[in-house]
């Protein structure tokens, strides 16, 4: 159980990372190309960081990247769509504030995102 905490936590890391990163690369970017063109290099960019280092670092797998790459992809999109059904859902059929609503989709997705790492891309 301790082991699954810290590899939570470290994937937590990760993305945290990940994230300040791809804002990084967005504000280095988006004059020079434009806004939609940084986000897709900076998020493309981080999301292969996301997959070597959750590869390597916390969960110490060493299986088929290509296998491992495509899972971990389509984790991705799953998790997307995720957050926007439950962004559609928070944000029209309830009366929680909108600035409140991406922080509860995280509080879903993450876990979520973490178990799909865990038990299905980096098994």
């Amino acid at each position: 159980m301790i082991n699954i905490i810290k590899q939570f936590f470290k994937f937590g890391i990760v993305g945290f990372i990940n994230t300040v990163l791809t804002y990084l690369i967005y504000t280095c970017l988006w004059r020079i190309t434009s806004p939609t063109i940084a986000m897709a290099i900076g998020y493309g960019t981080t999301t292969l960081i996301g997959l070597t280092i959750n590869k390597k670092w916390v969960f110490k797998t060493s299986g088929n990247v290509t296998r491992t790459a495509i899972k971990y992809y389509s984790t991705y999109v799953f998790t997307w769509c995720l957050t926007v059904l439950l962004t559609y859902l928070l944000s029209v059929y309830t009366s929680i504030n909108e600035q409140i609503v991406p922080v509860l989709t995280l509080i879903v997705t993450v876990p979520v995102n973490f178990i799909l790492s865990k038990l299905w891309v980096f098994k």
